[in-house]
């Protein structure tokens, strides 16, 4: 069995736009039958996280450095909904490549 795919889903606060990008995120891996486990952090710790969870990917609705370790998107389309669909195809067409 393969292992689910760990996307770090990273705010300002770890609050409300890290939930909502998680929650988007969830459900449309339910819609294409991905297994992926949410782990949820503020930017500020992402050197802590990283460590920690080992994310295959990072989705920061914050700005954060890009990161040679990690591939990071920018999780601002999940809140405003311009450019979402595009977005959850990129992060899907990751997850399939890796």
């Amino acid at each position: 069995m393969n292992k689910p795919t760990i996307i770090l889903v990273m705010c300002g606060s770890s609050v409300a736009t890290s939930a909502v990008a998680a929650f988007k995120i969830e459900e449309e891996a339910k819609k294409r039958n991905v297994e992926v486990l949410i782990k949820k952090g503020k930017v500020s710790d992402t050197d802590t996280l990283v460590e920690m969870y080992k994310p295959d990917f990072i989705v920061a609705t914050a700005q954060i450095k890009e990161r040679e370790d990690v591939k990071v998107f920018s999780g601002v389309p999940l809140i405003s909904g311009i450019g979402q669909e595009k977005l959850l195809d990129d992060i899907f067409a990751a997850i399939a490549a890796k």
